[in-house]
């Protein structure tokens, strides 16, 4: 199995879509923006596309959703929540539960409920690798707000329990850091992840006069 990244962007926000693909059978996790950089490495490499993962409903996540699902006749994956709370649409859209095991074409995923960034935030692990969306990035972990840091403090304690240190990470979007880092990395350079303590975590994630957000490299 092997990860593909598009670097995409619209100006002020830049993505990183990403393609699992194994022989000929893909998945598309996140995809935005730049649909040729994308149908074209499918094209050229005559990969079939299975699904489309979207880890949440914001539209630099699912940008082209829509166009590659009607393209391909792929179904597309959202957490029940997301869909619920912020009510989204796309064709051939498919709900899916904490914990679900998705079998898609050849590859099994397995959707992982984190709240945080949103709602219905939602990683998905398939293999070695896990794609967290805006929940956790290599540098740190995605914005929030007051009614939902709390949960997001929760998902990060629920993905260091739950996945083994050698899992790699593949976020939304880069801050300086190369993604595809194990999970160990995260351990030792990502401050939230030595933030232990509800109160601590919170406090410096709501804290003022943050770093811009928008500051992707």
């Amino acid at each position: 199995m092997e990860v593909k990244l598009f670097r995409v962007s619209n100006r002020l926000i830049k993505n990183q879509c990403y393609l699992i693909y194994e022989g000929n059978s893909g998945i598309l996790v996140d995809p935005a923006w730049d649909y040729e950089l994308i149908n074209n490495f499918l094209k050229d490499n005559l990969i079939s596309l299975k699904g489309v993962l979207l880890t949440h409903s914001h539209r630099d996540h699912t940008d082209l959703a829509a166009v590659f699902a009607e393209e391909y006749a792929a179904p597309v994956y959202m957490s029940a929540i997301e869909i619920s709370a912020y009510k989204f649409n796309c064709l051939h859209l498919i709900a899916v539960q904490h914990l679900e095991e998705l079998i898609i074409g050849n590859f099994t995923v397995k959707a992982l409920l984190t709240p945080g960034h949103t709602q219905g935030s939602t990683c998905y692990k398939i293999g070695d690798h896990c794609f967290t969306g805006d929940t956790i990035f290599i540098e740190g972990v995605g914005l929030s707000d007051d009614l939902l840091v709390n949960s997001l403090f929760d998902s990060v304690q629920f993905i260091k329990k739950y996945l083994p240190p050698q899992m790699l990470i593949w976020p939304g979007h880069s801050f300086g850091q190369t993604p595809g880092r194990e999970l160990s990395f995260l351990f030792r350079n990502n401050l939230y992840f030595l933030l232990n303590t509800r109160e601590a975590f919170v406090n410096f994630r709501m804290r003022k006069n943050q770093p811009d957000p928008l500051a992707f490299k």
